[in-house]
């Protein structure tokens, strides 16, 4: 569960909670078997679409985490079992940081 995991994280470090992408590949899987383009997931998860193009692109400018609400939006709009396609992370710097810590 993404929120006890939020809350036990934070009581121990300083550092910020973002969650990581478990796999782009089930993601992308995902949004296209639920039949979703960018636009209509980022509609109905209420983040920007360049969220949802961003954290599906395999190109050097993507990203592969997001904050907790949003990963919590976008799995509620795709009707994924929750933490199925995000894990929390904490990291020290940018979330778009490559160097995330476990």
């Amino acid at each position: 569960n993404i929120g006890v995991t939020v809350t036990a994280a934070l009581q121990n470090d300083t550092r910020r909670l973002w969650v990581k992408l478990i796999s782009k590949r089930a993601f992308r899987d995902y949004i296209a078997f639920r039949g979703e383009t960018n636009a209509s997931l980022a509609r109905k998860a209420k983040v920007s679409p360049a969220l949802i193009a961003l954290l599906r692109s395999e190109k050097k400018a993507a990203r592969f985490s997001c904050k907790p609400s949003n990963a919590r939006a976008i799995e509620d709009a795709l009707n994924a079992p929750p933490g199925s396609l995000f894990s929390a992370q904490l990291v020290g710097g940018s979330p778009t940081d490559t160097r995330l810590s476990a």
